[in-house]
């Protein structure tokens, strides 16, 4: 059996009233894409954090500081014989930044509610749960 890993996080931000999550549509995964957050693959000797940063910063072109030591791990299976574990980290972006998506697989972003979050995510939902209990 093949392993896969993928980090990401959790992007949140207060605005003023409640929190509101990041969620992107992926458009390549599944025939219809799916909303989550924002994860891709482990390059070279890159540790956990370091692909999480980058590939938010592929995906959504912005920069994120990591909230403390909240991490939330999926494992499933995407492919037959693939064991795949996707690590997720709470994060913040930096401020003043302009999100950009990366056309090529994100076709649209949505600043949530915890409430729309819980709808629309596809796969990620109990991600969030394991996040918001470490916040």
């Amino acid at each position: 059996m093949k392993y896969e890993k993928s980090c990401g996080a959790v992007i949140y931000r207060n605005n003023g009233a409640e929190i509101e999550y990041l969620l992107v549509f992926n458009k390549k995964i599944g025939a219809n894409g799916h909303w989550g957050f924002p994860k891709g693959h482990r390059e070279g000797t890159e540790n956990e954090y370091e692909t999480a940063q980058r590939e938010i910063f592929e995906e959504i072109g912005i920069s994120v500081v990591f909230c403390g030591n909240a991490r939330a791990v999926t494992t499933y299976s995407p492919r037959e014989d693939v064991k795949k574990d996707a690590v997720y980290f709470l994060a913040t972006p930096k401020k003043d930044q302009k999100i950009r998506i990366q056309r090529s697989e994100i076709s649209e972003y949505s600043w949530c509610s915890p409430e729309k979050a819980r709808i629309l995510l596809t796969y990620d939902a109990p991600v969030l749960e394991k996040i918001e209990k470490s916040m």
